[in-house]
């Protein structure tokens, strides 16, 4: 039977070709012109009349290429995920990164400005210390100066003291003053 079948499809393409060679061709030109409907009736009658195996193989060959179709359109599909998850992935990368910079940044710039507070602070301590010294120096001078002024007085007003003794105890022993201004007399 599949002999007949492909004799029948050999005797198919001898009509088709007997219909080529008896076409009329064109002034100066390989063109010709044929029977369309005979020509297409020719192509559907070998149709019929393939082995199932070549119209199974036309159909596995048609199914394969669905497939592969099918699988390059998941795997670009795949491909397109994987390059988006990529891509967010060096995206959150760039602000992981980023961040880790900028908190870098903003620890450098707290230690520099608590290293300033803390000079400032120092600095600031040290103006006021300095100014309490200098007023306790002005202070120290001026109880030193008002100490040595009132030794003076109490000096002066010791010597006094002294003198007014002097003077009542000679009021009281007159004569050995006396006595004394006598003999130098002689």
């Amino acid at each position: 039977m599949e002999y007949t079948k492909e004799a029948e499809i050999m005797s198919l393409l001898n009509q088709m070709e007997d219909l080529l060679e008896e076409a009329k061709s064109s002034f100066m030109s390989s063109k010709v012109s044929i029977d369309r409907d005979e020509f297409l009736e020719c192509i559907k009658d070998m149709r019929l009349r393939l082995p199932n195996e070549i119209q199974q193989s036309v159909w596995i060959v048609e199914e394969r290429n669905k497939i592969l179709a099918e699988a390059q359109g998941e795997a670009q599909l795949i491909v397109q995920e994987a390059q988006e998850t990529l891509a967010k992935m060096i995206e959150q990368h760039e602000i992981t990164k980023y961040a880790e910079e900028r908190a870098q940044m903003i620890l450098e710039n707290a230690r520099k400005d608590a290293r300033d507070i803390r000079i400032g602070s120092i600095e600031y301590a040290n103006e006021t210390v300095k100014v309490a010294e200098q007023q306790l120096k002005g202070t120290l001078e001026s109880i030193h100066k008002e100490t040595q002024n009132f030794e003076a007085y109490i000096t002066n007003e010791l010597r006094i003291l002294y003198d007014h003794r002097q003077e009542l105890k000679d009021m009281i022993h007159p004569a050995p003053i006396q006595i004394q201004e006598n003999r130098e007399e002689e």
